[in-house]
């Protein structure tokens, strides 16, 4: 594995820590304006991201760190349906702001960071079922990216009244804490949600061995 792709991959984590980090966001809105704060912000990290993807197609895969075990390829393909639901309940349920968040309602009712934490899903199952360097780069930044929004969230919650009410209501671990019951959630997630979430890892698993090269369910055969 070469420098470039350690590089890039720190300048992708800044590129998404630093502009959120609380209280550094309002400052640059108000010295550039928003439009001027969401043009910067977007060049900035489609930049970033251009150069990791390059650096990593440069790079070869470079030592083996660690031999995944026979169960973690699995593992990724039990992992990912949650994965997907949750980014799916995530994009379509209205949240509000973190600093006036709406009351909890749907996948909100299981977990406060469905997003975030469908990110970290994803990079955890992968990264360990994975081993080579340049892999193990790839989803160590992907879990620290959403580990950092994690975190930063947190901290933004609890600096309003409605975010601090918002944080007492609901857990960051699925299920800790259900407002209103399991029940609720279910209901207000419907059925569309899951659907949508299976196809579109039904769709990814057709599309992932075109995309990355690599047959996700290889240890079936």
């Amino acid at each position: 594995m070469t420098m470039p792709l350690l590089l890039s991959a720190l300048l992708l984590f800044v590129s998404h820590a630093l502009p959120s980090w609380p209280g550094v966001r309002p400052g640059l809105i108000a010295r550039l304006g928003r439009p001027g704060f969401m043009a910067l912000h977007s060049v900035g990290s489609l930049l970033t991201l251009g150069l990791f993807v390059w650096a990593y197609r440069a790079a070869d895969g470079g030592d083996v760190l660690f031999v995944p075990a026979g169960w973690a390829p699995p593992l990724v393909a039990l992992v990912m349906p949650l994965v997907f639901l949750l980014l799916v309940a995530r994009v379509t349920t209205k949240f509000g702001s973190l600093s006036a968040p709406n009351p909890p309602r749907g996948v909100y009712r299981i977990t406060r960071c469905p997003g975030s934490l469908g990110l970290l899903l994803w990079a955890l199952a992968h990264l360990n079922a994975t081993g080579d360097e340049r892999r193990v780069a790839l989803f160590a930044t992907m879990a620290a990216i959403a580990l950092f929004a994690l975190v930063k969230n947190d901290l933004v919650l609890r600096r309003s009244d409605a975010g601090r009410a918002f944080r007492a209501e609901t857990s960051l671990l699925p299920f800790a804490a259900r407002p209103g019951g399991l029940g609720a959630a279910l209901a207000e997630i419907g059925w569309a949600r899951p659907l949508g979430g299976l196809s579109a890892y039904a769709a990814m698993l057709a599309a992932h061995p075109w995309l990355f090269g690599v047959d996700p369910l290889y240890w079936m055969a």
